[in-house]
């Protein structure tokens, strides 16, 4: 069995930032995964671990200077490659302006605040000047789902009028491509062509209200409470289907349960067994089908146990995240599509502390009207 440490440390063999899970999908991927979710959850809650602040971001890049002092940046996407010129820029994402503009506003500026001396480093671009607003005596820019807000007149506000591109700069990338969340802003410079979104989240914004930490606990403990001799058997090959249907209860708004999940996996099989002519791969796919709901209504109960210990644990992730953006002193206010809303969420110990009834939902909402256009 890959212990869930072992399988952060195989996903963060990629450079940069893995897929960061969130905690209750764990609760999926064995005991191990599903321990860490809680200890994290209550370390978080304790105001004993390190966290940092996702920030909404339009474009996820990479930046390096380089044992030379070149300066290189380059889109995160697969297949993508440094670029230290604007002409690299143009050869590589010419064709998609899209990624382009902010490659080129990024190495124009950016090596001003990046650490001296060789390092490697991922962020997130936010704006340029033409995309931001000012109005009603705020000044605001919405890279993606989120709307960032500020008084224009404040001491954050002036930086970002006053600069030429908005970033974060969240994670050290090491020679071996770890990703090591940057949890202190030594080294780094600053410059008014740069304004760099603090993502930092001090130990003085830790502290949960009582009203939220009991929250917190009471989910914390119905959790445990399930988890106490449950097995993991019945989920063998299907962890993968159980977090993609979880995903589609985020954007129902459904609650997940046993006969919803029949549901979706049985939408999945037909798709494969409209997507074959020959009739033998059919019937093989069909026979594939009809194993895998009869797996479900065999381990029927296991399957209930593990949504139950699931809700409890997203529940008391809901709660945490809410309470540390109550707590929150970050200088910019956020909303969706003009109503007031928490962050995007909090990172700590490999995992994200998501309100998914919250950002999440709307998050994918707003991609899913962005497909459909």
């Amino acid at each position: 069995m890959l212990r869930f440490i072992s399988f952060l440390a195989e996903a963060a063999q990629k450079r940069g930032i893995p897929h960061l899970p969130h905690p209750s999908d764990g609760t999926f991927r064995g005991p191990d995964a599903a321990r860490h979710a809680l200890n994290t959850i209550r370390d978080v809650a304790l105001g004993e671990t390190p966290i940092t602040r996702k920030i909404d971001d339009k474009m996820s890049y990479q930046a390096i200077r380089d044992k030379n002092g070149r300066v290189g940046v380059k889109y995160k996407g697969a297949g993508s490659h440094y670029n230290f010129s604007h002409s690299d820029i143009d050869k590589q994402h010419g064709h998609k302006p899209y990624l382009a503009h902010p490659l080129h506003a990024l190495l124009s500026h950016v090596g001003k605040v990046l650490p001296k001396g060789h390092g490697e480093y991922q962020g997130g671009f936010m704006s340029t000047p033409e995309t931001r607003v000012i109005s009603g005596g705020k000044i605001s820019h919405t890279p993606n789902t989120l709307k960032y807000e500020t008084d224009a007149k404040s001491e954050e506000g002036k930086k970002l009028k006053k600069s030429k591109v908005s970033t974060v700069i969240h994670t050290k990338i090491d020679a071996e491509g770890r990703a090591h969340p940057i949890t202190d802003a030594k080294g780094f410079g600053s410059h008014p062509d740069v304004h760099q979104v603090d993502h930092i989240v001090g130990k003085d914004e830790r502290k949960l209200s009582p009203e939220h930490q009991k929250a917190v606990n009471h989910h914390v403990r119905e959790a445990e409470k399930l988890m106490k001799d449950h097995t993991y058997g019945h989920l063998a090959g299907h962890k993968d289907h159980l977090e993609t249907y979880i995903n589609s209860t985020v954007r129902s708004g459904d609650t997940p349960s046993v006969s919803g999940y029949k549901a979706h996996l049985a939408a999945h099989h037909d798709k494969k067994i409209a997507a074959v002519k020959m009739e033998k791969t059919k019937a093989a796919k069909t026979a594939e089908k009809n194993n895998s709901l009869a797996h479900v209504d065999k381990n029927k109960s296991a399957f209930q146990r593990s949504f139950d210990i699931h809700h409890h644990v997203q529940q008391a992730t809901n709660h945490l995240a809410r309470g540390l953006d109550a707590a929150s002193k970050h200088p910019f206010q956020t909303s969706i599509e003009g109503n007031k809303s928490g962050g995007e969420g909090y990172v700590a110990n490999g995992v994200k502390i998501v309100d998914r009834a919250g950002f999440s939902a709307a998050n994918l909402k707003a991609s899913d009207r962005f497909k459909r256009k």
